[in-house]
């Protein structure tokens, strides 16, 4: 897979982890100018699912600007726009692979993808907002690490 242009974040209701994901990489690309596009949806996604108030203040902290966000349910056609879909935990890129294996060569684990293993992002929801900010920084560090390495996995000596 060569350099991702179109990043596809996913996870289950896409307000919370996939959401923080996709504005986090949006303002990153613009600020750094990647050139690249990002979307993402959720593996249970319902349109209105709202995105939670402590989302966007903890992305408004990482300069974020204000965004409006509709909760999209991933499909076939969200999957073949990607280049790379970036799942949360193990479990989305299960049910990925298993309902749309045409695209299983594109999808990837995040934590695996930027260098950190097998690790899930935990997903927040019902609990404190540490428990977001927590969230958050496992994305940005995963971000960042994948924005250093072109979007590829890192070699083997850099894990």
């Amino acid at each position: 897979m060569s350099f991702a242009r179109r990043v596809l974040f996913v996870c289950t209701g896409n307000v919370c982890r996939s959401a923080m994901a996709e504005q986090l990489l949006r303002r990153l690309a613009a600020v750094r100018g990647l050139g690249l596009e990002t979307r993402s949806c959720g593996t249970a996604a319902e349109s209105y699912f709202e995105v939670p108030p402590v989302v966007s203040r903890l992305l408004a902290s990482r300069g974020v600007p204000p965004f409006a966000h509709t909760a999209r349910l991933v499909t076939r056609e969200s999957l073949r726009w990607a280049d790379l879909v970036l799942a949360m935990t193990a479990a989305h890129v299960e049910h990925l692979v298993e309902k749309y294996p045409e695209f299983g060569d594109k999808v990837r684990l995040l934590r695996e993808q930027a260098g950190f293993g097998e690790q899930d992002v935990a997903d927040p929801m019902g609990r404190p907002d540490e428990a977001f900010a927590a969230c958050l920084s496992s994305i940005e560090e995963s971000i960042e690490a994948l924005i250093r390495n072109g979007f590829m996995p890192p070699a083997p000596e850099m894990r």
